[in-house]
């Protein structure tokens, strides 16, 4: 199959519906043939006071199911804003044409009907968002 999508961000936050929609992208990418980008974005404020192997092991589980799906896939731990490194500077930086991402995350005021990430993401992202449940 050609490659609809050359450039797939898989971007994730620990919740089970980011490593659900972590899963779903990396078999779309399997079938297209796309590169993958796995990303975390971690606030400057949260988390400092955990460990950076703690924080990256979600990271590397996720990389060991792509690979055995047979998708390789960059991935990194970014400090800032999720929404502007996602919909922005990482669409930019890696020439993301496709975001996969869960409808909601890990925040408390985000499970109202569709997270503040996923909202801003829809709304300010210059390519095509793919939003899973």
């Amino acid at each position: 199959m050609s490659k609809i999508y050359e450039n797939i961000l898989l971007p994730v936050d620990g919740s089970q519906q980011s490593i659900d929609s972590f899963k779903q992208g990396v078999r779309l990418a399997r079938q297209w043939d796309s590169d993958v980008y796995l990303v975390r974005v971690v606030k400057e404020d949260d988390g400092q006071d955990i460990p950076k192997e703690q924080r990256e092991s979600l990271l590397n589980s996720l990389k060991e199911f792509a690979r055995n799906e047979r998708v390789s896939l960059e991935a990194e731990l970014i400090y800032g804003d999720p929404r502007t490194q996602i919909a922005e500077v990482l669409v930019d930086r890696w020439s993301i044409d496709l975001i996969v991402l869960g409808a909601t995350g890990k925040g408390r005021v985000a499970k109202m009907l569709i997270g503040s990430i996923t909202d801003y993401v829809v709304r300010n992202a210059q390519c095509d968002v793919l939003i899973s449940r």
